[in-house]
């Protein structure tokens, strides 16, 4: 006689459930590998700019859209201000921008032009010049061409702000805070 599993008498009378099916082996587990590592786990070097550009070199001939959808080339850029920014309509940016929207009447009169660079879309960057009346053209860098060769970094924007004076590099601040770029700057160009 084959024992069969034993049932409490409130369920005796009913019939037996079927057997679950096992379930299937669970795949093992795969290590994930941050994106700034190579295939065996080591770390990799962060993608560099060849031709990062020193105060006294001039910008390099490029060509790139402004906010408006218009080229505007580096030959252009003779007497600037230029700020780069990670990302249009965020905190930090917004905050950096503000300020040298707030102080554009005073580079006008040290006679600089004032730029903002990203690698923001062009409708991105206008919608973000209208809704905070920015009054200084912003200049979109998709594959980060100009950014490339001011900050060194060819995978991702990061905070700074430059001076160009005759179409050279007069000044360059790699990584800064939002809030000290504009008055930076401001600095450099009314004593210079």
């Amino acid at each position: 006689m084959s024992e069969a599993p034993r049932r409490s008498a409130r369920n005796a009378g009913k019939p037996a459930a079927p057997a679950a099916a096992p379930k299937p082996a669970a795949k093992p587990a795969v290590a994930k590998r941050k994106a700034d590592t190579d295939a065996d786990g080591e770390k990799k070097p962060k993608a560099k700019a060849s031709g990062v550009l020193k105060v006294g070199d001039p910008l390099p001939a490029l060509t790139l859209k402004t906010d408006e959808g218009k080229d505007i080339s580096t030959a252009d850029l003779s007497d600037a201000v230029i700020f780069t920014y990670p990302k249009a309509n965020t905190g930090g940016c917004t905050t950096q921008a503000k300020l040298f929207r707030d102080t554009h009447d005073e580079f006008v009169a040290a006679k600089y032009a004032v730029y903002g660079l990203s690698n923001d879309s062009p409708t991105s960057l206008a919608n973000w010049k209208a809704k905070q009346n920015f009054r200084y053209t912003l200049i979109s860098d998709p594959q980060r061409e100009l950014i490339k060769h001011l900050t060194g970094a060819a995978d991702k924007t990061r905070r700074s702000h430059f001076v160009v004076k005759a179409g050279k590099l007069a000044m360059s601040e790699v990584s800064v805070k939002p809030a000290e770029s504009a008055p930076a700057s401001l600095a450099f160009v009314q004593n210079n």
